[in-house]
């Protein structure tokens, strides 16, 4: 039996071989007589942006098909789950600004993260809202997001969580989802393993962010910093006397920090981390006011989409 987006894909051949059959009669019709050549070239034109047309369709319904056959693959789907994900796309493609194989490989970059069926159902609506939102590549988007959602252990239900602290994130500091794809897959699962939120880490690396360090610097030297402030032999811990495991004991720390002076400070990490402990230091009420503007973030992706929607 036939399944749908075989049906879909025969009606649109059917469609687009009556169109170019049609072009081939006009072609004839306006080669008869000089005099028509003008209205036969009108009309030629308009049977070739027909056949086009439907060459487009065909294209892109096989496309989205051979994608979503993918995601099926990759997953382990079964019938029905896949004829969701099959019909999410393509309804996706008519009510968004993104083509049902734009959602289609948003689908299989998710399935590749390992994502389920269901968890990837749950990912579209806020991944389309950051892609609209941000101007970013829809593919990229969900690879991004569902990264940082793994990276911090989170499930697939807080994946518009993740995609709102991304937005309010790119649109409070200096951040974008080039810059937060470098830095967030080096510390998110330290952070993760230290119970540092993604709020407060996307935060932190803002605040190094703003202060131009680059991304990749500012991933490495977080994660440098975060080791090194739950190792109780290194020299950082045995100056704070405790060692950092949560929120609050990074908040502790933080403001034991603030009061050091810049030489005893630059001797408690590595030289290569001096730069960004500095500013991560010193920018503590940067960081403070950063991160409690991202726990409000809730519903930033989809209102900031709108905008940029009725726009």
């Amino acid at each position: 039996m036939a399944t749908n987006t075989e049906k879909i894909v025969v009606q649109v051949v059917v469609k687009g071989g009556k169109d170019l059959d049609k072009l081939g009669k006009k072609t004839g019709n306006a080669t008869k007589a000089a005099g028509g050549l003008t209205k036969g070239m009108a009309k030629m034109a308009a049977g070739v942006a027909a056949a086009a047309a439907a060459f487009r369709m065909v294209s892109g319904a096989i496309s989205a098909a051979i994608k979503t056959a993918k995601v099926k693959a990759i997953t382990g789907a079964s019938t029905s789950e896949f004829l969701k994900l099959e019909k999410t796309a393509q309804d996706l493609g008519r009510s968004t600004f993104f083509t049902a194989t734009q959602v289609a490989t948003l689908q299989m970059n998710y399935a590749k993260l390992g994502f389920t069926t269901k968890e990837i159902l749950l990912a579209q609506e806020a991944t389309l809202n950051l892609a609209t939102a941000t101007g970013t590549d829809l593919a990229r988007a969900a690879m991004v997001a569902g990264a940082s959602v793994r990276g911090f252990g989170l499930d697939a239900s807080e994946t518009g969580r993740v995609t709102d602290v991304m937005t309010m994130a790119f649109a409070s500091s200096a951040l974008d989802i080039e810059k937060w794809q470098t830095s967030m897959t080096k510390v998110a699962p330290i952070a993760a393993g230290m119970n540092i939120p993604l709020e407060e880490t996307a935060a932190i690396m803002g605040t190094l962010t703003d202060a131009g360090i680059e991304a990749s610097i500012a991933g490495t030297s977080m994660r440098n910093i975060f080791l090194q402030m739950k190792n109780p032999a290194s020299k950082l811990s045995q100056f704070l006397g405790f060692t950092v495991r949560s929120s609050d004991d990074l908040s502790r720390a933080m403001t034991k920090l603030s009061s050091v002076n810049g030489d005893t400070l630059d001797g408690l990490v590595q030289t290569r981390q001096v730069a960004s402990f500095n500013v991560m230091v010193k920018g503590a009420e940067r960081v403070q006011n950063l991160t409690e503007k991202l726990k409000e973030a809730n519903g930033s992706a989809k209102a900031m989409a709108g905008i940029v929607g009725d726009t």
